[in-house]
């Protein structure tokens, strides 16, 4: 990395207390803790996603943006522990072999031992080895007269040990796909490893990144003319911080329930069956006004590939197959991307792509022209 001061180049050996060896001055994030991340990478993706300073991002928005896109793999199916080993029993000729063997190394220790006298070491080491494999031939031979009784043993337990294993089957079919579970940034981590050393070398959040909690609802000049759901709270911050709802007098709320009678209404929400009912909801709830439908659709995201950010929930196929059930017109790519437990957040688009999607979509509630092939493009996220 280089410092972001002074251009020098800081190897690892030399960022010690995170000060530049060039100008003796501090920068904020160290790669190693930061999975990579810089203070000029951070700042190149502020400049990036805020549009040069045209747009403004949510703090939350910024942690989204260093989560890993694309679908995570598939984890391999694993059997239960405690598999039983086979038995093996030695046949009659290695037991005469050992049995042979055994006898001739004692005998040829006593002959030693009478005869020559000097050689009693030698006598020692062939009687024991003589004594080993005796005690070997009569394990092995009781064994073998137990064969029966241990293979029946044996057959018992591996059946237990099938029946868990068809047990394991029957509740991984249940479920969706187990998948990766990829290392991602928690709200605390970031705050802890990023942006709190960076409030602390600089005095403050990237410029054009604005807290969530701070961002505040407009005081409404006049009435409203158009309403937007959207649940996810952190869209609905950033739509406030862009001045979304004073410039097209929109009040935004977060459930059907909460919806004027009276005003057209856009939908914002995840690429997830929960987001995509939730348009069908809105136009069953209000019948009589324009709804769009303005959120990230599974074809969208499906097509982003590894452009988009696509999350994992393991869950249970039935209930997951009745709620796809509910949205007919799925292809059978965004089916199966939807039933094996995968979605995309709205929160991880691009902000000016995003606060783009709500514009086009008010612009045609506002006007009227919401029909069919009217409706917004879907957005791919980049």
């Amino acid at each position: 990395m280089k410092c972001p001061r002074c251009e020098a180049e800081l190897p690892g050996r030399t960022r010690t207390g995170r000060t530049c060896w060039s100008c003796n001055r501090r920068f904020a994030l160290e790669p190693k803790l930061t999975r990579g991340l810089h203070d000029q990478r951070l700042r190149r993706t502020v400049e990036r996603l805020g549009d040069g300073g045209r747009v403004v991002l949510t703090v939350a928005q910024l942690r989204w943006a260093h989560h890993e896109r694309g679908r995570p793999a598939t984890l391999p199916r694993t059997d239960p522990p405690g598999r039983p080993a086979e038995p093996r029993f030695e046949g009659v000729g290695v037991l005469a072999f050992c049995l042979g063997m055994g006898s001739g190394l004692v005998a040829v220790a006593y002959l030693l031992i009478t005869r020559l006298p000097a050689a009693i070491i030698l006598a020692v080491v062939a009687g024991l080895f003589g004594l080993v494999m005796l005690g070997v031939i009569a394990k092995d031979a009781v064994r073998l007269l137990r064969r029966g009784r241990i293979r029946a043993e044996w057959e018992q337990a591996e059946r237990q040990w099938q029946s868990r294993r068809e047990l394991l089957r029957r509740y991984e079919d249940a479920w969706t796909t187990t998948l990766v579970q990829r290392l991602e940034w928690s709200d605390a981590d970031f705050r802890t490893m990023v942006l709190n050393p960076w409030d602390e070398v600089y005095g403050g959040l990237p410029a054009g990144v604005v807290e969530d909690a701070a961002v505040r609802p407009p005081v409404p000049d006049g009435p409203p003319a158009l309403a937007v759901l959207c649940p996810d709270r952190t869209v609905i911050a950033f739509l406030h911080a862009n001045t979304f709802a004073e410039r097209y007098r929109a009040v935004i709320v977060t459930t059907t329930a909460e919806l004027p009678d009276d005003l057209p209404v856009i939908v914002l929400h995840d690429a997830s069956p929960q987001g995509l009912l939730l348009a069908r909801e809105a136009r069953a709830a209000r019948p009589a006004v324009p709804v769009v439908d303005a959120g990230l659709s599974a074809r969208t995201a499906v097509a982003a590939g590894d452009r988009a950010v696509q999350r994992y929930e393991h869950q249970e196929r039935e209930p997951l197959e009745e709620l796809l059930a509910r949205l007919p017109g799925l292809s059978k790519g965004e089916h199966a991307w939807l039933a094996g437990g995968l979605w995309s957040p709205l929160v991880a688009v691009p902000p000016k792509r995003l606060l783009t999607m709500a514009e086009r979509a008010a612009e045609r509630a506002l006007h009227g022209n919401v029909g069919f092939l009217s409706w917004p493009v879907p957005e791919v996220p980049r």
